[in-house]
């Protein structure tokens, strides 16, 4: 457990107190962060359709944090398939590998990722498990050295390698990075009932490929540790609101700070909810947070985990981070 590889998930979560610039630099802000203290890797998230979070235009994002950070690896945590064609998500990767070379990564998912009227604007294609493989295969292929020799090929993109990410949040996709023998990282953040089954589908199933010899899981997770109780308590309430509010969709407005002392009491169903649906967390105080790790490591046992969270304050943010990393690098 002591090789567990540390990663961030950011969906760019946007205020109602700061502007979309404020937001994006607390992104890179982040993703320095990131970098200075060596984690594996920063994704961004593609959502649509929402004030709340800005990760919408996302190879665009990922060119901002890739040219104001030196090494850290950038990527797409991730890219939903049915919004684009893999021709031009081969160029677009393809694009900024050339830019910033070995420091890119393409997480890709087969679900829309948005609601069913922006899905309508910008829908593409439905992939099924079989449908995602082969499209998964081609994307390989428009950026493998022999793309040279397709009728079309994407330029940028010929030869660029870049490593590819299965996404899920079912059991659907386990199987297909398990067919393909590619990594496979699961939203255990907003799916965790299915956690156990898709990865023993996965590791049972898995192929070794050219670019993976063995099963290699991704495991995201929510994370709010603060080392204070008081803290940690302060940071469960906005992530609880944050919660309600992504589950409620009834507003597309930024997230609100709210002041615990003068929010209104939950309802009924409100509870129901934070009770039921609540994604992995590692969270809480410090000595909280790492309990809460150990028992993820025995009942997962991941290669690596990314978590995300909507903590807005920059200090509260990284030092979110920075114990989890302590937690997990000291176990």
């Amino acid at each position: 457990m002591a090789d567990t590889k540390i990663s961030i998930l950011n969906l760019i979560p946007k205020y109602q107190d700061e502007t979309q610039k404020e937001a994006f630099e607390r992104a890179l802000g982040l993703a320095r962060f990131a970098e200075e203290n060596d984690f594996s890797r920063y994704w961004v998230a593609e959502h649509h359709n929402t004030r709340a979070v800005l990760g919408s235009a996302t190879d665009v994002v990922l060119g901002y944090l890739l040219a104001n950070t030196d090494r850290l690896r950038v990527g797409a945590g991730g890219v939903m398939l049915p919004n684009h064609t893999p021709f031009q998500v081969a160029e677009r990767y393809g694009t900024l590998e050339a830019l910033y070379p070995g420091r890119v990564d393409l997480g890709v998912g087969r679900a829309p990722g948005t609601d069913r009227a922006t899905a309508r604007l910008i829908y593409r294609d439905h992939y099924d498990q079989e449908s995602f493989a082969a499209a998964l295969s081609q994307l390989q292929d428009y950026m493998s050295d022999d793309a040279d020799q397709l009728p079309v090929a994407p330029t940028p993109g010929i030869g660029a390698k870049v490593p590819i990410y299965v996404l899920g949040s079912s059991d659907a996709s386990a199987y297909v990075a398990a067919e393909l023998g590619l990594p496979y990282s699961f939203a255990g953040h907003f799916s965790p009932n299915s956690i156990g089954h898709a990865l023993d589908i996965y590791r049972k199933r898995f192929r070794p490929s050219e670019v993976l010899q063995e099963p290699y899981v991704i495991l995201g997770l929510t994370t709010n540790i603060a080392e204070t109780e008081e803290a940690a308590e302060e940071l469960a309430f906005h992530a609880s609101q944050v919660f309600l509010h992504l589950i409620h969709r009834q507003s597309k407005d930024e997230f609100l700070k709210m002041d615990p002392d003068q929010a209104p009491e939950l309802t009924s169903i409100e509870k129901f909810y934070l009770r039921a649906h609540r994604g992995l967390s590692i969270s809480g105080s410090i000595d909280e947070a790492r309990d809460q790790y150990k028992a993820v490591m025995r009942q997962y046992a991941p290669d690596e985990i990314i978590g995300a969270t909507y903590i807005s304050d920059p200090t509260a943010l990284k030092d979110n981070f920075r114990l989890l990393a302590d937690i997990v690098r000291n176990d």
